[in-house]
């Protein structure tokens, strides 16, 4: 999706391929494009007022063919009006692309009031649609809306020295915008849009989202702009004893990094022999813990003084609370397909910084990449204080598997990341095997879907039908022969952390096989640099390298 731009940032004559450049052919929550002014203006005016605001752009038809729509007197009146039926104050440009004129709309977020169609309807965007919002969302979605957010709150007294010089000129050049001086932070706040200009001689005033994003030491200002972490014992989410606890504060980006750490300290890394290499797979896949923190830091209600955004980390879980409940209309069942951020400020900052990716896709791709490992969806709750999410480490299939699918670099379903295991392990999978494993899937258009998009290929006729993984999956991932090969190597690579050191007869005895089976995959270890061997012939003892 392309960025929107700014009305001032945009050249007042382009050519037709760098307007598409700049503008992107796909409409969203923050571009719409009209053929000329129809009536259902009043309605993306409205939505686009409602949610992030954003541009309309007139003179493009559905079909994304550039056709002109002038600023003339009457398309000027016409705009206007419309905008002030909704009570919007809006902006216009005219802008020449080619030998056409187009005429662009910039629609205001409207915030501390509610903005409908002149009958009565109130709407959000959502993708390139304009949506109406219905009972119970609606009227939480008014609350919220009415209410300042804690980020506008203005700060009485500001010392400048209070931010962090580099933090302010990472997202500055994040923007587009060059760095600055310490003396002139305050005029780079309003840039970045955490600070409001105000008229002489009071200038800008700061706002609690500038000293939540950039200040060296935000807990003096606001109380709880701070994460409390803590590594408890046992299985969640019981009171087990703590064994760590550890305090994030400073400017948000540090605050996501430092928190990471903590986690990555003490949860586990497993290392996985792979052909060989060594790699390490870390227990929870970290998209989905950096999602889980960026979010609780992104959406917590900073109006809620001194309630912190906790991290409890157990043996089979980590849980992210955070202050507030659900923003606007979100609910627990439609968090994934729709977005409302409680802080528009800091959440526009954080984006243009890389912290997040697209508005809206977090959650959705959370549950992605917990699929992706095989391990179990992400749980939220939600209570009318707080918002937890719950991450899970059990795991369908084991570690050495997950790191052979990783390697696959695909987006498959959970289901087809599954049969692909089977068949790896087994050397091929038959349709009863798999209705055993997955009684609530569609076993043959499964496997049809598998067989089309190359994942797998048939083998045999009627009952002796069995599906191997295709030639190319086995070229680009490795022989599936080799699968239970690699799992002894582990178990001995494993074995070896464990006790220190291992034997061939330890090693046979262990993995019950022959003590010359055992040797051979010893020294393939010693030869792949995993190991070394200490000792000669029965006194030989072998240590990880």
């Amino acid at each position: 999706m392309a960025a929107v731009p700014r009305l001032a940032d945009i050249p007042r004559r382009l050519s037709p391929d760098a307007f598409w450049d700049l503008f992107g052919r796909l409409e969203h929550a923050e571009l719409d494009f009209k053929r000329g002014v129809p009536a259902d203006v009043r309605d993306t005016v409205a939505a686009m007022a409602m949610t992030r605001g954003g541009l309309i752009v007139h003179g493009v038809d559905d079909r994304r063919t550039l056709v002109g729509c002038p600023l003339s007197q009457n398309t000027q009146d016409r705009i206007t009006r419309i905008a002030a039926e909704c009570g919007v104050d809006v902006q216009l440009l005219a802008l020449s692309v080619g030998e056409l004129e187009l005429t662009i709309c910039a629609v205001p977020e409207v915030r501390g009031r509610i903005v409908t169609t002149p009958d009565g309807r109130l709407l959000r965007r959502v993708g390139g649609d304009s949506q109406p919002l219905r009972g119970d969302a609606m009227a939480r979605f008014v609350r919220e809306r009415e209410h300042r957010a804690g980020e506008d709150e203005p700060l009485a007294v500001v010392d400048l020295s209070a931010f962090d010089l580099d933090a302010v000129n990472q997202a500055l050049a994040a923007d587009g915008r060059p760095a600055v001086a310490q003396d002139d932070v305050e005029r780079a706040l309003t840039d970045l849009g955490v600070a409001v200009a105000a008229a002489p001689p009071l200038g800008p005033r700061v706002l609690r989202a500038a000293l939540v994003l950039f200040a060296s030491e935000p807990r003096g200002h606001v109380r709880g702009a701070a994460v409390q972490l803590v590594r408890r014992e046992g299985l969640g989410p019981g009171p087990g004893p703590s064994s760590a606890r550890e305090e994030c504060a400073g400017p948000l980006a540090d605050t996501v990094d430092c928190c990471l750490r903590f986690v990555a300290a003490h949860t586990r890394r497993f290392e996985i022999v792979a052909g060989s290499r060594r790699e390490a797979l870390p227990e929870y896949p970290e998209p989905v813990l950096r999602e889980a923190v960026v979010n609780a830091l992104a959406h917590r209600d900073y109006g809620l003084a001194g309630a912190t955004v906790d991290i409890t980390v157990w043996d089979d879980r980590i849980e992210v609370r955070s202050p507030g409940p659900l923003p606007g209309h979100i609910t627990l069942e439609n968090m994934r397909a729709e977005h409302y951020s409680r802080n528009p400020r800091i959440m526009r900052v954080m984006k243009s910084m890389g912290l997040v990716e697209e508005y809206g896709e977090g959650i959705d791709r959370m549950y992605r990449e917990m699929e992706a490992r095989l391990m179990e969806p992400p749980v939220f709750e939600a209570t009318a204080s707080s918002v937890t999410v719950i991450l899970r480490n059990r795991m369908l299939v084991d570690v050495e598997d997950q790191s052979w699918l990783n390697q696959l670099d695909r987006d498959d379903t959970g289901d087809e990341r599954r049969t692909l295991v089977a068949a790896r392990r087994a050397g091929a999978v038959a349709p009863r095997d798999l209705r055993a494993m997955l009684p609530e899937a569609d076993v043959d258009a499964l496997l049809s879907r598998m067989v089309a998009k190359g994942l797998l290929s048939r083998v045999g006729r009627r009952g002796g039908t069995r599906y191997v993984l295709a030639d190319a999956l086995v070229r680009r991932a490795g022989n599936p022969g080799m699968a239970a090969h690699n799992r002894r190597r582990q178990v001995l690579l494993d074995e070896i952390r464990r006790r220190g050191s291992l034997s061939t007869n330890e090693a046979a005895t262990l993995l019950d096989v022959p003590p010359a089976a055992a040797r051979g995959l010893l020294n393939d270890l010693v030869r792949d640099g995993l190991a070394r061997a200490a000792g000669r012939t029965r006194g030989r003892r072998y240590h990880l390298r």
